[in-house]
């Protein structure tokens, strides 16, 4: 198997743009006998050039250009002049194109260089490449070709990284939509329509105790109407808590998951155990929310398709911060199913959104399935923690 083709196999696997960026440098390194390669990356300003691979650079070399004041700059660690520039070879002492990092190379041996940008399909710069040679007299002329293949597989695992991130973000702004709308919804129901339909059912009841007691017939359709009332206020009431807990808000996760365990215990068929710390340290808003979505799509999920009539779920503090676990003693997952693809397409709409929040807030998940049951373990970093902890919580995350 070409390098290329493994390169492009760990980008259809998923793998992390630096660790493809880092197998790249390691080729090129290899390749070169003498050279140190960097990959560098466009900054958050659009303006700077940050190094972020090359397993063989100088540490203190990169860490300096890395720590540079704000720009503008010349040279290959700026974009503002010559962005599209290529160089075969130059002298790090003389050539301006690498005044900014001068000192820091020659301090660490470093006296020629060669550098290419890495452009999009647009010529639009997303990072560089940058094969240093510690001794003049040894450094060997780049093969063009490599260089320029290496540059294209670069460009694609940045591009594939930058639409990923943009993805992700998306799908964050959709959530929070989402989110957003469905407290919205909530409140409605809760304050407007659950309020209509208490007053209709204050009506029927002063309605019926005016008819007479020959007027069978009548009192019992008004007592048919009083019954449905009930009933359409109790499923409002049920719907407005599926859409936003409104406990969840002014009490936390402790008494909006029990809640919540409680009505499907009255209504699913299912019963929910729960192992949850009193008074359970609040976290961030999009945390609460986020492991309490997680609990109801798993119990709903259990509810749907597990064929259990048993469920735990249990919180916990661990290392890391939180640990959120739910089983059930049910079918299992089919197998392969969660394997299909990273965002565990295939795997049912309610999974790739529980992985999908987890991502957001830095943590991971973890689901474990067989046929005598699955297991669905969130863990939410402990920088999540709200009061006067959140800071220390925050460093150790970290």
């Amino acid at each position: 198997m070409t390098t290329e083709t493994h390169l492009l196999e760990m980008l259809g696997h998923g793998a992390p743009m630096l660790e493809v960026l880092n197998e790249l440098c390691n080729f090129l390194d290899a390749q070169s006998p003498g050279a140190i390669s960097t990959v560098f990356l466009l900054d958050n300003d659009g303006v700077r050039l940050r190094p972020v691979a090359g397993p063989n650079a100088r540490g203190i070399w990169k860490e300096e250009i890395d720590n540079l004041e704000e720009g503008p700059y010349e040279g290959f660690c700026s974009t503002v002049e010559g962005q599209g520039k290529a160089l075969t070879v130059g002298d790090i002492s003389s050539d301006p194109m690498f005044v900014v990092h001068r000192e820091a190379a020659l301090r660490e041996g470093l006296q020629m260089a060669s550098f290419r940008p890495i452009l999009t399909i647009e010529n639009q710069i997303l990072g560089a490449l940058a094969l240093s040679y510690p001794q003049r007299a040894t450094w060997p002329k780049p093969d063009a070709e490599m260089i320029e293949r290496a540059v294209h597989l670069a460009a694609i695992a940045i591009e594939c990284y930058r639409s990923e991130q943009e993805l992700r973000e998306f799908s964050k702004r959709l959530s929070q939509s989402q989110d957003d709308e469905r407290r919205r919804i909530a409140r409605e129901l809760h304050d407007s329509t659950g309020q209509k339909l208490c007053v209709l059912a204050m009506n029927l009841a002063l309605v019926q105790n005016q008819v007479k007691l020959s007027e069978t017939a009548l009192r019992k359709m008004l007592s048919d109407c009083s019954s449905l009332t009930t009933d359409i206020s109790e499923e409002v009431r049920t719907l407005s808590y599926m859409m936003h807990p409104p406990l969840l808000d002014e009490c936390g996760l402790e008494t909006s998951i029990q809640m919540y365990s409680k009505g499907i215990n009255r209504r699913e068929g299912l019963k929910v155990e729960l192992d949850i710390p009193r008074r359970l340290e609040r976290l961030s808003e999009e945390a609460e929310l986020a492991i309490f979505r997680i609990v109801q799509a798993s119990l709903t999920n259990i509810h749907l398709h597990s064929g259990s009539d048993q469920a735990t779920v249990k919180i916990e503090h661990v290392l890391e911060g939180l640990a959120v676990t739910i089983r059930d003693r049910g079918r299992g997952i089919p197998s392969g199913v969660l394997e299909r693809s990273p965002l565990g397409k295939g795997a049912g709409v309610g999974i790739a959104g529980m992985k999908e929040r987890v991502k957001y807030l830095g943590g991971r998940l973890e689901i474990e399935s067989s046929e005598h049951g699955t297991q669905v373990k969130a863990i939410i970093p402990s920088w999540h923690f709200r009061g006067a902890n959140s800071a220390v919580a925050a460093a150790s995350g970290d």
